[in-house]
């Protein structure tokens, strides 16, 4: 899916952004709710937005609403005990029409790694990463041709976060889907994402991920915070004059230096 946005408001700024499907995105915005309104086409039409090369417009904007799925973190629901309520709440929640519903559910969760068994599991005996990749998979009930999703990796530990990272890398790969990040770690984004985009203030900043996050002295005077590891081999080429890349693996860095110094 490619949709972009041409000279359309937010916060009052006029903005232009495009997404597809071969990158992995990473939004950084002090306004995350606002954002998501815009991207899933819920604020009112405002500028030109562009859908596979169709333009959105009131007749067909519903359309192109259900190809996009917000996957927010996992919140309880007091009244509901397995995943099997918990999808079914959000089908009928969110009035989604599908033939079998059950089937549809059992390969949303196969599609993240998860069997049959998971349906009757109660909710609150789900690990933090099990609970995630409930999320995503009840995100892919729509059958949506872009998933974007909000602080997912925030509260969980490197393993996990690789795990739920190569899920979204063949959903992109196997499945042609967009994916979007949206995080307020600057360290997450860096890692998983190849292309940037960053509102802050009066400005956006987008491109390649290493272009945008290497500029350190823009990122600081916009008071951007510089990921860690950007911060460490900019200090290195700085104070030492090492002649080393922008890596996202710290493995790589230690080659340069080992090379270099």
């Amino acid at each position: 899916m490619e949709i972009k946005f041409i000279n359309c408001s937010l916060n009052d700024k006029q903005i232009n952004l495009e997404f597809d499907s071969t990158d992995i995105t990473a939004i950084s915005t002090n306004n995350s709710c606002l954002f998501c309104d815009l991207i899933s086409l819920k604020l009112p039409l405002k500028g030109e937005i562009i859908v596979d090369g169709v333009k959105v417009n009131d007749s067909n904007i519903s359309e192109y609403q259900r190809k996009i799925s917000i996957v927010n973190t996992y919140k309880p629901i007091s009244f509901l005990k397995t995943v099997l309520e918990y999808m079914n709440f959000i089908i009928t929640t969110e009035n989604l029409k599908m033939k079998n519903p059950n089937k549809k559910i059992i390969d949303s969760l196969k599609i993240v790694g998860l069997n049959e068994k998971y349906l009757f599991r109660e909710l609150n005996t789900l690990s933090k990463s099990e609970k995630e990749l409930i999320q995503i998979a009840t995100a892919l009930l729509s059958n949506p041709e872009m998933l974007v999703l909000t602080e997912q990796f925030s509260s969980l530990d490197l393993k996990n976060q690789k795990k739920i990272y190569m899920l979204l890398l063949r959903l992109k790969e196997q499945y042609h889907k967009t994916i979007i990040i949206l995080s307020t770690d600057t360290n997450i984004l860096y890692k998983y994402c190849t292309r940037a985009v960053i509102i802050k203030n009066d400005k956006v900043i987008t491109g390649p991920i290493k272009d945008v996050y290497s500029k350190v002295e823009t990122l600081r005077r916009s008071k951007i915070r510089v990921p860690d590891i950007v911060e460490f081999t900019y200090q290195a080429r700085k104070q030492k004059k090492a002649k080393i890349d922008y890596h996202k693996d710290i493995r790589d860095i230690i080659k340069d230096i080992y090379k270099h110094i």
